[in-house]
């Protein structure tokens, strides 16, 4: 029994992908995993921004479309698209691309760009806007135009 492993224990999973047992298709569509890590260099910085790739089945690749003008404007681009996937995986693999109207999820490893923290008001400032909102008789709406009055100032 000496080199069998118990019914049931899990394999390495580098055996299964490198050994003799190992189903073509599956090779395949690890091959296709470009598609998602590539797709901003396939595509584009302004279409990844809208679009991004659900799902690769029987040569069709369903994209997900942010809106429905971007929907409009690569419908007239999918043959285009194609051929860039397609010259991404170095075959043709996606026969056809679906668009699909739906909300885009950014990857979150991303970084955005941080607004800047808003710059704090002279005393000048802060007596200006004072001023400006002194006549309002209304509390509640003095302390929001002055808050508003003040975050402007500080933003720009």
């Amino acid at each position: 029994m000496a080199g069998k492993r118990p019914k049931g224990s899990p394999e390495p999973i580098s055996k299964l992908l490198t050994g003799p047992g190992l189903n073509p298709e599956l090779g395949a569509r690890l091959k296709d995993l470009v598609i998602w890590e590539s797709w901003d260099q396939a595509v584009g910085a302004a279409i990844a921004g809208r679009a991004r790739p659900l799902r690769l089945v029987g040569g069709v690749l369903t994209v997900v479309v942010a809106s429905g003008p971007w929907m409009q404007q690569l419908s007239f681009m999918k043959t285009e698209l194609r051929e860039r996937i397609n010259t991404l995986l170095g075959n043709e693999r996606v026969k056809e691309i679906v668009l699909k109207s739906g909300r885009i999820q950014h990857d979150t490893g991303v970084t955005e760009a941080v607004r800047p923290t808003p710059k704090p008001l002279s005393v000048q400032q802060q007596a200006q806007v004072a001023k400006q909102v002194s006549d309002l008789k209304d509390a509640e709406l003095r302390e929001s135009l002055k808050a508003l009055i003040e975050l402007h100032l500080r933003n720009s």
